[in-house]
Formats: C-alpha cells, structure tokens, sequence
C-alpha cells in the first residue's frame, strides 16, 4: 500500500513536471511579438530577422543582433529588416540605416530600482544606440534631422556583425 502511495505522488509530480515544461515551450512558440535574446516587444517598425546556425527568428531590431554577435562570439546574419516608415521588410542590403537617434522603441521605461528604490543608472542595454532601418534616403535624413544619429550603409553594419577575437 505504502508503495502505491509513493509511485501515484511520484508520478503526479512528473506529471505536473511535464505540464509546467510543455506550458512554458508552447508559450515561447505562440508568443512571436517578443524579442526571444532581450524578452522585449517587437515594434513594427524595427522588426528585423536574423539567422544563426540555419534557424531563422525575429528580433526586435538590428542592434539586438549585433549584440548578440559580440557577446556570444557567434556568427549572426541579418536576413531580413523593415523599414521605419513603411514597416515592410526588405532586404538588409536595400536599406539606409539610421543609429544612435534619440529614438529608442526598445528601452525599458520602467526603472530597475535598487534595495533603496532608487533607480539605477543605464550602465548597458543591448539595444542603445537604436538602429533603424529605411527604404529611402530621404525618409532616413528627414528622421535623422528630427531625432538625431548618423546615416550608415549596410558594408558599415556588416563590420560590427563581423566577429571580432
């Protein structure tokens, strides 16, 4: 008796073992509007999609993957971006980048706050300085004229996807 008490309880924590695991996998699958490197929502405008090791995934923006590049030492290719104002993708190639605006879509806006409840200082953040993609040149002057930051080519971006040793 004591023994079929040990298995039913044995088995009913593998059970909701599985449960919590399957629950959490189905939840990574059917949330396709966070960033799965920084948990972050995926804005329309900065959509990007990356690829490493022959999977394909969206990512809230190109800095993100950039990140990840340098801090994994691994190689991650841009496949796909949007542009800004279209919000339709396009090849990373075809687009004029605008970073560093004042333009930031994936910050946090909340504060981390420390034991004492004052908010931290913004040591890191993957995805500063912002990084936005567009189709025309004149859409990415006129943003950087509104917010700020430096017009680059793709051969630019390409250098800080580069691993470095």
């Amino acid at each position: 008796m004591k023994r079929k008490r040990i298995f039913t309880l044995l088995g009913s924590a593998v059970f909701v073992a599985l449960l919590a695991v399957g629950g959490f996998w189905l939840l990574q699958r059917t949330e396709p509007n966070t960033c799965r490197i920084c948990q972050r929502p995926i804005h329309a405008e900065a959509r990007a999609v990356m690829e490493v090791n022959a999977r394909r995934e969206p990512i809230c923006c190109v800095r993100c993957a950039v990140t990840l590049a340098h801090q994994q030492h691994i190689r991650v290719r841009v496949v796909e971006v949007t542009d800004f104002v279209s919000r339709q993708p396009l090849a990373p190639e075809a687009a004029i980048y605008v970073e560093g605006s004042d333009l930031v879509l994936c910050e946090r806006h909340e504060p981390v706050l420390d034991p004492a409840k004052q908010p931290y200082g913004r040591v890191f953040d993957r995805c500063v300085p912002s990084l936005y993609a567009f189709a025309r040149l004149e859409d990415a002057q006129a943003f950087a004229e509104r917010s700020g930051g430096t017009l680059l080519r793709w051969a630019e971006l390409e250098k800080q996807l580069a691993l470095r040793p």
